[in-house]
């Protein structure tokens, strides 16, 4: 029980040697500049409304990068997995469209190929999404931890908590496969160095 306390309960510091970013003042440049040339295709007298529509768009995404800075504060995993999104940068000029060559074919003719500001929106979308089930995952399993400890230590029963731990692997695993290999061998070289030094 102990063991399982600390591991799952009691607060750990993996970000601890990362430097702590402060929240960004402004969208990328290359988002910024993807709003210019949206813009520059609309008439005249819809400008004035779309920069209004971006300012809006910015102010709401300050906002939920303040709000995920808090949250990092009281959760270490959302923390650490942050540390790794907050430092990725993206090619502005080129692409990977995953799509056969008939859709790839019939989306230049039809010039309707994505923007990259909405190939990186949904790019950090998935991985979003993929650290949000990890989460969910992990605060469900520290519920059903606490529940198991409340009770009688004969009546223990770890087969939901087996099963939740198993969902958040899942879920770790489908974030893991957006990191490239290079990054996760750089991860675990650190790693190892950290380890070496303590001994």
């Amino acid at each position: 029980k102990r063991e399982l306390s600390d591991l799952l309960l009691n607060p750990h510091k993996f970000t601890q040697n990362s430097p702590v970013q402060d929240v960004p003042k402004k969208p990328a440049k290359e988002y910024l500049d993807s709003y210019n040339r949206d813009r520059q295709k609309i008439p005249l007298f819809q400008q004035p409304g779309a920069y209004l529509v971006q300012g809006a768009e910015i102010d709401a995404w300050k906002r939920l990068k303040r709000q995920e800075k808090q949250r990092e504060g009281v959760d270490e995993i959302r923390a650490a997995l942050n540390v790794y999104t907050d430092n990725l940068s993206f090619d502005s000029s080129s692409y990977a469209l995953n799509a056969d060559k008939k859709e790839r074919s019939k989306l230049i003719r039809e010039d309707r190929l994505p923007d990259i500001k909405n190939v990186i929106a949904s790019d950090m979308g998935m991985r979003y999404l993929y650290r949000n089930q990890v989460l969910t995952a992990m605060e469900e399993t520290r519920f059903e931890l606490r529940y198991q400890f409340s009770k009688k230590e004969e009546d223990f029963d770890a087969s939901n908590l087996l099963e939740l731990l198993l969902d958040a692997q899942r879920a770790f695993d489908r974030w893991v496969i957006m990191v490239p290999e290079k990054d996760i061998s750089e991860a675990l070289l650190v790693v190892e160095q950290e380890a070496l030094a303590f001994l």
